[in-house]
């Protein structure tokens, strides 16, 4: 060959290697071919053209290329790796393993043959093998995060916390921040049965759950249930249930005083909605005696004062659904005037009132706090969450553009509720990692597991129903997602809109407007969710159609339903709430809690106070207050899928799914509806929030 064809060739190469690391996958795969037309055992060109094929999913034409390559140049670690890589996209594990077998063999400090073994071992479910695989690749690598991550994963599999948690603990002394390790502590705390810890193990715990609540990168009431057994001992528990009992005061029990002290409990109270009835009542008596005794505790409880700040920001997460007596509501109306009229700013009294009423409520003292700057830095926190916050939303309200006027009458009473009462109010969402679209589908609806032809490189994406955005959570972890979020109501949407600002992620665009008004934007999307919404339209079906015209044939929908089943004994709630007049404004509200959580006799009553909707107030309004709800049955969610020809592709929640195994083992995807209907029948509290689930167009 002459120099100058070889020149030539080189040129072609570099050029194609070029478009193809900028994806653009045509000119790379025409250019190779051109190569290989001149000189068709090109090493180079048939191994780039076999990884390209692989990118693009064409993966017999992979195959053949990356074979192709591998019989020029057997012991290649590049082609080997590849042709291991193509072999488990395609679900041969048995080939996958052999070449990522050969690569250990070619060079035994290989860490990514290892670290690929290793996930082949986990897709056939051989965890304690595919561990030995990571903890090789820990060995070459020790700071490799990753594996120490799966190592996690794998060991909560096999049912052996302690020794997932080890390698958490060693992941986070890599990296305190990871993302990745701090969701699978909070997944991990927010799941463990707790029972009878010694010691030692129980201070570990704590340890980690204090940690986590340090973080303002997870949903921290994932974590409640089990981080409020850290808050008291069965003695502190014993003695405060007594002094309740005896209707004690509370304040000047020596042991109270170090509880209202503990920072844990402080923590707690900022970023988690005190979801129990007992540490509800402590908290509640506690704030009575505060501001009942208001003059005597002004010279001594500035020791208190962060435990009170901290009851303020708690109570402002419930949106204050704490019951407070005439006398409260008096002596707190005094307090606000006297602050009002007050040139200094006394941050122990700002404190104890905003445990009462949100202190935007008062223009005046909004205007005397707005830049005000303490020393304490969580009285500071307190001004932001109370009236910067509040006042940014007003302004963001008035930026949000509306596909059109609200009509329907009943979205128009959905529209007021959520105006008056944003739902759910909450502060932390946790920050997942990016991933393409698919990938992040397979895993809610594993086992089941989808193939597109389509990439989602840049999936346009719809949250048709967003509310205060907490929904998102999901959305924004879409790599290169363009996102658009709908909702009826501006005040939700503006909360969302300072949230998702406040974790510097605006490649959001929110618009105001009725699901049945999509159709006016003229866009269709790859990916909707509308999860919790469909039930409260007049009509739910149409509801739905409207989003089936707008998803791309491609495309794929997340729903989520209220169950008929789940939902009986809120029904039964709902009834009696009528029948006793009980209306929507904050006192009544309260009062029917009052009313719930006295009739000790009544079992649904005492089945609710553990619902997690019961404490806060936009919360109990959604679950027995709602102005428009509508409920499902699987069989009818069925006959619905059926009629608009959409395949159900799997349920997103895998508690629910790993019961559904005990019970239908031979049904490997877990998409039998009517395996579903016959166990939710035997299960009626399995789908206790709603049906969230995955379909796409047949």
């Amino acid at each position: 060959m002459k120099l100058e064809d070889n020149n030539n060739i080189k040129f072609k190469l570099d050029t194609a290697v070029k478009h193809h690391k900028e994806n653009n996958f045509i000119l790379a795969e025409k250019l190779y071919k051109d190569i290989l037309d001149i000189f068709p055992n090109h090493l180079g060109a048939i191994f780039y053209l076999g990884t390209l094929y692989a990118q693009s999913k064409k993966f017999s034409l992979a195959k053949e290329f990356l074979m192709r390559a591998d019989s020029l140049k057997p012991k290649d670690l590049n082609i080997n790796l590849n042709l291991g890589n193509v072999f488990h996209e395609t679900g041969d594990f048995d080939n996958a393993l052999k070449y990522f077998e050969n690569l250990i063999n070619i060079k035994q400090d290989f860490t990514l043959a290892y670290f690929n073994k290793g996930i082949v071992l986990n897709k056939l479910k051989k965890y304690q093998n595919a561990n030995e695989c990571f903890m090789k690749v820990i060995e070459i690598e020790p700071k490799n995060l990753t594996s120490h991550n799966i190592i996690a994963l794998n060991f909560i599999e096999l049912n052996q916390k302690n020794r997932a948690i080890l390698h958490l603990k060693k992941a986070l002394k890599i990296d305190f921040n990871n993302k990745v390790s701090i969701k699978i502590l909070t997944d991990l705390l927010s799941s463990l049965k707790i029972l009878n810890p010694d010691k030692g193990s129980k201070q570990e715990i704590k340890d980690l759950f204090i940690f986590l609540y340090k973080k303002n990168l997870i949903n921290h009431n994932q974590l409640f249930n089990n981080a409020k057994l850290y808050i008291l001992d069965d003695k502190e528990y014993q003695e405060i249930k007594k002094l309740i009992e005896q209707k004690c005061n509370l304040i000047e029990n020596q042991n109270v005083k170090q509880i209202l002290k503990n920072e844990f409990f402080h923590l707690i109270l900022q970023k988690s909605l005190l979801r129990d009835k007992f540490l509800e009542e402590f908290c509640n008596k506690i704030r009575k005696e505060i501001i009942l005794s208001l003059d005597n505790l002004v010279d001594n409880s500035l020791e208190f004062l962060n435990f009170i700040i901290s009851l303020a920001e708690q109570c402002f997460l419930n949106e204050f659904i704490f019951s407070q007596s005439d006398l409260e509501i008096e002596v707190a109306n005094s307090l606000l005037n006297e602050i009002e009229k007050d040139k200094n700013v006394n941050e122990l009294k700002v404190a104890i009132l905003a445990c009462f009423k949100p202190l935007s409520n008062s223009k005046i003292i909004s205007e005397k706090l707005i830049y005000y700057q303490s020393k304490n830095v969580l009285f500071n926190d307190l001004i932001d969450m109370q009236i910067r916050e509040p006042n940014k939303e007003k302004e963001l309200s008035h930026k949000i553009d509306s596909m059109g006027d609200i009509s329907n009458t009943v979205s128009k009473k959905v529209k007021n509720q959520y105006e008056f009462n944003p739902y759910p109010r909450w502060r932390f969402i946790s920050e997942g990692v990016k991933s393409n679209f698919i990938n992040i589908l397979n895993s809610n609806i594993k086992p089941n597991k989808i193939t597109s032809n389509k990439f989602f490189f840049n999936p346009n994406v719809l949250i048709a129903g967003c509310g205060t955005g907490q929904q998102l959570e999901n959305a924004i972890t879409y790599e290169n997602a363009n996102i658009l979020a709908v909702d009826l109501s501006r005040s939700s949407l503006a909360y969302a809109k300072r949230k998702m600002e406040e974790i510097n992620f605006n490649k959001i665009e929110f618009m105001h407007g009725d699901i049945l008004n999509l159709e006016n934007i003229n866009k269709k999307f790859d990916v909707i969710e509308c999860v919790g919404v469909l039930h409260h339209m007049e009509n739910p079906e149409d509801g739905l159609k409207v989003l089936l015209k707008i998803l791309e044939p491609h495309g794929f929908l997340k729903l989520g339903l209220y169950s008929e089943i789940s939902r009986k004994h809120i029904i039964e709630i709902r009834d009696i709430i009528k029948k006793k007049n009980f209306s929507t404004d904050i006192k009544d509200i309260r009062n029917s809690r009052e009313f719930i959580k006295n009739n000790k006799d009544n079992k649904s009553f005492q089945k609710i106070i553990y619902n997690y909707d019961f404490y806060s107030t936009s919360s109990i309004r959604d679950l027995i207050f709602h102005v428009q709800e509508k409920r499902f049955t699987l069989d009818k969610i069925s006959k619905l899928l059926n009629s608009l020809n959409l395949e159900f592709l799997g349920f997103t929640d895998d508690e629910v799914k790993k019961k559904y195994s005990n019970y239908y083992p031979e049904d490997t995807n877990k998409t039998n509806i009517e395996n579903w209907n016959t166990l939710e029948s035997e299960n009626p509290d399995m789908f206790i929030s709603m049906y969230q689930f995955w379909v796409k167009k047949k």
